[in-house]
């Protein structure tokens, strides 16, 4: 991945911007420096220069140097674009003069370096280099310029932004225990497999994903008065974390149940979401195309294609995760063991079929899709007709 601390002296950079506001304190006027925050389009973020950051991009020759905090960011491009604004902490970027015009809504940086930020440029670039053609998501980064006139001061501002490093969430979870059962769990009945317990773990899956894939598992009645919403694992990925540490806390009643089952069940999660991210099913409904007016699917890429076999080898989140809400009708408890067992009456590619439905019904805006309450309900209409009528016979 080429993203190296690229940078010219005294280059003037044009930096388009969709909104830009002068936030400039007292303290700093009156130090010569000047401070703006602009939201700007991720893609023009690729162009700045990063030779006055303390690091490059981590995984910048080795995709194996990728942490947890680099597949966070890349799920969220992925899955949830529009959020990313809100949900990525943005770019800093240093510069010795800014001129703004904003008449042409351009800023013009003079030796413009980025100086906090570089790892999410990087999976930027990631991303947009893995594009075919411009079939990817259009979004905004939020970017604070800072105007510096000297050298010297623009090296203390990169020191100090990147000394402090917050402890995350996974890696407190981590810590504290929370995620030795279900580690255990996921290398028994996934060979080879293994969980990340921090951040900074770089083999192993996304503890996030696991949870939010078992969480759309759970059986509503399991749930009970926890219940938030089919759609809640999209829309608050973070909050399954913390429920999970919170039931790992208090191992007993209602609690105590919940955490068996997402033990239990994260295995099978993962299996499953594999299997439908690349399910044959998924070929022949050309989800990759334009639409009949030429417009292009919003909120993200719905699919990406072998380009070999031009067969599906992933699908968007925001389609997937209402087909595994669906299948938490087939869920129930055996032996005194949770087990997920699909009928036969039940039929993938009729699920399929009903997804791309619902997606094409939504404007084909996948992460609209993550988030229809509409769209789970629809699916699982399907699946809990099945379950009842089974329960009858």
């Amino acid at each position: 991945m080429a993203n190296s601390r690229h940078g010219t002296a005294n280059a003037v950079l044009s930096l388009p911007y969709n909104l830009i506001r002068n936030l400039t304190s007292p303290d700093e006027k009156a130090n010569g420096v000047q401070t703006w925050f602009a939201n700007v389009s991720a893609r023009d973020i690729l162009n700045i220069g990063t030779q006055d950051n303390l690091r490059s991009y981590i995984a910048e020759h080795s995709s194996s140097k990728r942490n947890f905090v680099h597949k966070q960011i890349a799920n969220t491009i992925e899955e949830l674009p529009d959020r990313f604004i809100n949900r990525n902490s943005g770019v800093t970027i240093t510069c010795t003069a800014c001129n703004v015009d904003d008449n042409k809504r351009v800023a013009f940086l003079e030796n413009a370096s980025i100086i906090n930020g570089a790892q999410t440029q990087g999976e930027l670039l990631r991303y947009f280099s893995g594009l075919e053609g411009d079939d990817g998501a259009e979004f905004m980064v939020r970017a604070e310029i800072v105007m510096e006139p000297s050298k010297e001061q623009i090296v203390e501002i990169a020191i100090a932004r990147n000394t402090a490093t917050a402890v995350k969430s996974v890696s407190q979870a981590g810590a504290r225990g929370y995620l030795a059962d279900l580690k255990q769990s996921i290398e028994q009945h996934l060979p080879g497999e293994t969980l990340q317990m921090s951040e900074t773990d770089t083999v192993g899956m996304n503890v996030q994903n696991v949870l939010q894939w078992t969480r759309l598992l759970m059986p509503q009645k399991l749930l009970g008065s926890t219940s938030a919403g089919r759609n809640f694992s999209y829309k608050q990925g973070g909050k399954c974390l913390a429920d999970f540490s919170a039931w790992a806390q208090e191992k007993k009643g209602d609690r105590g149940q919940l955490y068996d089952f997402t033990v239990q069940m994260g295995p099978v999660a993962v299996k499953e979401f594999r299997n439908w991210e690349r399910h044959e099913g998924w070929n022949g409904h050309r989800l990759h195309e334009y639409g009949k007016n030429s417009d292009r699917p919003t909120g993200g890429r719905p699919v990406k294609r072998d380009k070999t076999t031009n067969k599906v080898v992933w699908v968007a989140p925001g389609i997937l995760f209402p087909i595994m809400s669906a299948l938490s009708a087939f869920v129930r408890k055996k032996n005194n063991q949770w087990v997920l067992e699909k009928p036969s009456l039940f039929k993938e590619d009729e699920l399929i079929r009903r997804a791309v439905q619902q997606y094409r019904a939504l404007n084909r805006e996948v992460t609209l899709m993550g988030r229809s309450e509409a769209a789970y309900d629809a699916l699982s209409i399907y699946t809990e007709t099945i379950a009842s009528v089974l329960a009858e016979a």
